[in-house]
């Protein structure tokens, strides 16, 4: 988390209390993220519960309306930043659920994943051509990915959960051997003297998945499943993110090129159209040999591998 907070600190004055007020407003309670943490089951508890429940209401953006606020917020309007906030709370969600197993609660995942959509939020700038969600998910994982890292260096399993599940380990071996079967988890539970639902907590506390489609009892008695808090998943967010970097890059990089040079690589990977152009097909349109084309190519390669080398991107998909 040391650059987020890096990057919280060298906001100015009005832009520091800004993001204070945002965190007080948007932040998981600690005494409900602490609530999570008495617990070592990834099953949805009473805190989760609600929380999802109250997002759950919260109305997405369309592209328009997040331009709209983004120009808002260019000006300093508190107010369309917490909007920005809000409206991308599920986005967090729809992230966090990648980090379920990394030994953080699951709400101290969405803590961290909210704080970095608090950044976002004050770094935004419409201009540059990004959805705001776009823009968030790189944040988001960026605040999840440091403090999963630290906490994956800070965090023990408790000692007797340790103890217990390696007596279990070790005693279940011994028996399989014995009776030359599967031993079930009852049958070493009783053999332990410590009930089945307890061991069958702690192993599901270090590898138990949650699936998108379990169903539980929100605080108001209605059930839900875990994906009705989930982004639409034709929505592909993170895809998209993806796609509008990598994007962004290659015309970064076709920027360095001499616009004959631009033109030719255009055609022949078909940036601009959906299918690509052969050396003789371009070399009918410029009027000139098949060769000449391939030479054109040639050197646009070169130039724009320099161009990668020299300027860090595109530097994972260079042979």
């Amino acid at each position: 988390m040391r650059e987020i907070v890096e990057e919280v600190r060298g906001l100015e004055r009005s832009q520091k209390e800004d993001c204070l007020s945002l965190k007080e407003e948007f932040l998981i309670p600690q005494a409900l993220s602490s609530k999570c943490q008495e617990t070592y089951s990834v099953t949805f508890d009473d805190a989760t519960k609600a929380y999802l429940a109250k997002i759950r209401r919260i109305k997405l953006l369309s592209a328009a309306e997040e331009i709209e606020l983004g120009k808002k917020v260019a000006n300093g309007d508190i107010i369309a930043k917490k909007k920005l906030v809000q409206a991308n709370l599920r986005l967090v969600v729809s992230i966090a659920k990648k980090y379920i197993n990394n030994n953080l609660p699951f709400l101290d995942i969405i803590q961290e994943g909210n704080l970095g959509l608090i950044v976002a939020a004050q770094k935004y700038n419409y201009k540059l051509g990004f959805k705001f969600s776009t823009y968030a998910t790189w944040w988001i994982k960026q605040a999840i990915n440091k403090a999963v890292s630290e906490q994956s260096h800070s965090m023990k399993i408790p000692v007797y959960i340790q103890e217990t599940l390696t007596k279990f380990s070790k005693v279940k071996s011994d028996m399989e051997k014995i009776y030359n079967c599967h031993v079930a988890i009852k049958d070493v539970a009783d053999k332990l003297n410590i009930s089945e639902s307890k061991i069958e907590n702690y192993i599901n506390a270090l590898s138990k998945p949650v699936s998108v489609d379990a169903r539980f009892e929100l605080p108001d008695g209605n059930e839900a499943s875990f994906s009705e808090f989930l982004i639409d998943t034709n929505y592909r967010v993170e895809k998209e993110a993806e796609f509008d970097y990598l994007r962004h890059d290659i015309n970064k990089v076709l920027d360095g090129l001499k616009t004959r040079e631009k033109e030719v690589i255009s055609m022949r990977f078909g940036l601009n159209t959906s299918t690509n152009k052969t050396l003789d097909e371009i070399g009918r349109i410029y009027g000139v040999t098949k060769e000449c084309v391939r030479q054109t190519e040639l050197r646009a390669i070169k130039r724009m591998r320099s161009v990668c080398l020299k300027e860090d991107l595109l530097v994972h998909y260079l042979n």
